[in-house]
């Protein structure tokens, strides 16, 4: 019986020594499943830091990528360097910035400095010291984060007004807000850009002729032997036009013949594309403004943002309407020509802003990109006045804003000279979340242009960046 005692307490004394052996062991290895715990978890916190850095960076850099490469890599180092949360983890060296394009169908990044639209920001850690991997023979570790950014691509319709009102200032009419001299400069630059239409004798200058016999004065100017040079149209109309219109009158052309009254005649009774078709190619204000500006915007989104789409809606349209001049494109050369090639009172001279909204809203809504942000550019320089009464027609645009504002689709008004619907405007911006500006009037041309170019080169740098890796 003792021996078995004995026996027992042996064994025992076998299993503690066992025991203790284990546990040594499993301690051992709680221990080091928790260093690699805490070192994983290091890592995982300098790469979520880093990380951000580079966010930060990629989003910096695009959104300078129209100041150029230079200033949009300082801007990329410094947002990066600025999200460092400890001084040992990077240094504004050790971030790398490239350019290139992003291929959303494959989601790939291009390198390339040739009209980069979008940038890559990489940041690399300095060597970090493990915590306990030095245990096992891991000292340090290094490593790396990226984000790309490029440009949310925009489907931009521009809603342009191109009623008859697009050349009052290049008329007679406009003399008291810009001047004698300016404006006769510029019917005299129109009949030349024209081809220098033959009109007998008649001088640049207007002369008087008291007579009111059309034959007369015919035989006078000798318009008795040119045959008019336009379709649809005669001398005596033009000689009725100069006796009896109230502008000549009161501002001191009534009864005065020459090629100022004339083209006068022609912008304002003669205006659309089927009685003067060539009136397109002439320097008609402000007209002509807006159709350098537009360049301006094509000229800057070629440059900076090619991956943006341009559509044209003009009003008004042959039907009293609107009409979709120009379907969206990237081809912005197009573009220019549908905005280019078209005159004031180009269908007809009345001013339909309800219907040039509507049919730029339906061409994003048919035809916009999924993922683009989509914009409309609404310009006028007078009032409303279809459909119908002024006051229903205003009602109709503000309608139509409510209509682009539930589509989600803002709208940029730009109201340009004295007699543009600025209120109306302002309530078309802000009801869609849009943009107002107002290009004011009773200035020189070259000011309000340079202003409308201003306008246009702002539309075209107002994108938005967005990180997509």
């Amino acid at each position: 019986m003792a021996r078995v005692s004995r026996q027992i307490r042996s064994h025992a004394r076998q299993r503690r020594g066992a025991s203790l052996i284990l546990a040594a062991l499993l301690v051992i290895v709680l221990l080091a499943m928790c260093g690699f715990a805490i070192d994983t978890g290091y890592i995982v916190l300098v790469r979520t830091e880093l990380q951000r850095a580079a966010d930060s960076g990629a989003l910096a850099g695009a959104g300078a990528m129209n100041l150029g490469t230079v200033l949009a890599s300082d801007a990329a180092s410094d947002y990066a360097a600025f999200n460092s949360q400890s001084d040992s983890r990077f240094t504004r060296d050790q971030v790398r910035v490239e350019f290139g394009e992003w291929d959303r169908t494959t989601r790939e990044f291009t390198p390339t400095l040739l009209q980069p639209t979008a940038i890559k920001v990489t940041v690399a850690s300095r060597p970090q010291a493990f915590f306990f991997g030095r245990i096992f023979g891991y000292q340090e570790f290094t490593t790396d984060a990226s984000a790309v950014a490029t440009f949310q691509p925009r489907d931009i319709v521009l809603s342009l007004d191109y009623s008859g009102s697009m050349s009052f200032d290049s008329q007679i009419r406009s003399i008291p807000r810009l001047g004698r001299t300016s404006i006769e400069a510029n019917l005299a630059q129109i009949h030349r850009e024209l081809g220098s239409p033959r009109a007998g004798s008649m001088a640049v200058a207007p002369v008087a002729i008291t007579t009111t016999s059309k034959a007369s004065i015919k035989r006078t100017l000798g318009l008795d032997l040119v045959p008019y040079p336009f379709a649809g149209d005669s001398w005596d109309n033009y000689i009725d036009y100069v006796i009896n219109d109230w502008t000549l009158s009161a501002q001191g052309y009534r009864k005065r013949y020459g090629i100022i009254t004339w083209m006068n005649y022609l912008l304002s009774r003669r205006s659309s594309y089927a009685q003067t078709p060539d009136l397109w190619r002439t320097s008609q204000q402000p007209l002509t403004a807006l159709k350098d500006a537009t360049d301006v915007l094509l000229a800057e989104l070629s440059l900076n943002s090619p991956d943006d789409q341009v559509g044209v809606s003009l009003y008004t349209s042959a039907t009293s309407d609107a009409i979709l001049e120009k379907a969206l494109t990237k081809d912005y050369p197009s573009v220019s020509r549908a905005v280019r090639e078209r005159q004031a009172g180009h269908y007809v001279g009345a001013t339909n802003i309800s219907a040039g909204l509507r049919i730029a809203r339906l061409e994003l809504q048919n035809n916009g990109r999924t993922g683009a942000k989509h914009i409309i550019v609404l310009m006028t320089d007078g009032q409303a006045n279809l459909p119908g009464t002024s006051s229903r027609a205003r009602t109709a645009v503000l309608d139509e804003a409510r209509t682009c504002a539930d589509a989600g689709i803002p709208v940029i008004a730009i109201s340009l000279g004295v007699d543009a619907d600025t209120t109306l405007m302002q309530q078309v911006a802000d009801i869609t979340g849009g943009a107002y500006f107002e290009v004011p009037g009773g200035r020189s041309v070259s000011e309000y242009e340079e202003q409308l170019k201003d306008v246009f080169r702002g539309i075209a740098a107002d994108r938005e960046v967005q990180l997509v890796q």
